[in-house]
Formats: structure tokens, C-alpha cells, sequence
């Protein structure tokens, strides 16, 4: 790949995350949405407007181990579930 192709992507994933980011910014309570390619994440999570960090999976099956990330780069986890995970970023 060339460094105007990887420049491009680089580019084209920071305003994907920056667009998700105003949509969670607008909402009331807790929301995370997708960042990555796929529903498994990453997940941008933001609480009554503020983002508070991220959440992951590194298990692709049924059972997947979430994990949360703070803006601070502290991880947490596992936890059953996505929501439980951003949850856990309430309380930073």
C-alpha cells in the first residue's frame, strides 16, 4: 500500500470516529456505537454527551469477553457484554 493510500484510510477512519462521536455527543444517558468495520467493535462510548473512552472484544465467538478502555488508556474487564463494559466507564 502506498503512504498516500494508508494516509487516505488513516484519514477516512478519523472522520468515521469523529462522525460517531457528534452522534453520541447529542444523546442523553449511556450510548456506544461502532467505530470499527463491525458490530464487535471497537465501540466509541460516551455518557450524557461526554465520550469516556472505548470497548472491544477479543473473542469473535457466541461468548464474547468485552473490555473497556478509558480516554486515560486504563483497561477494564472482562465483561459479558458490550453494554456492561461501556458501563464500567461510568465510574472512572
Amino acid at each position: 500500500m502506498t503512504t498516500a493510500e494508508k494516509s487516505y484510510d488513516s484519514a477516512l477512519n478519523e472522520l468515521h470516529r469523529q462522525e460517531v462521536a457528534a452522534v453520541l455527543r447529542s444523546r442523553k444517558g449511556l450510548h456506544y456505537a461502532s467505530i470499527g468495520d463491525d458490530r464487535r467493535g471497537p465501540n466509541l462510548v460516551a455518557f450524557n454527551g461526554k465520550i469516556l473512552g472505548e470497548t472491544y472484544t477479543k473473542s469473535p465467538g457466541l461468548t464474547h469477553d468485552w473490555y473497556s478502555v478509558t480516554l486515560k488508556g486504563e483497561e477494564k474487564g472482562p465483561f459479558i457484554t458490550a453494554r456492561a463494559a461501556a458501563a464500567s466507564l461510568k465510574n472512572q
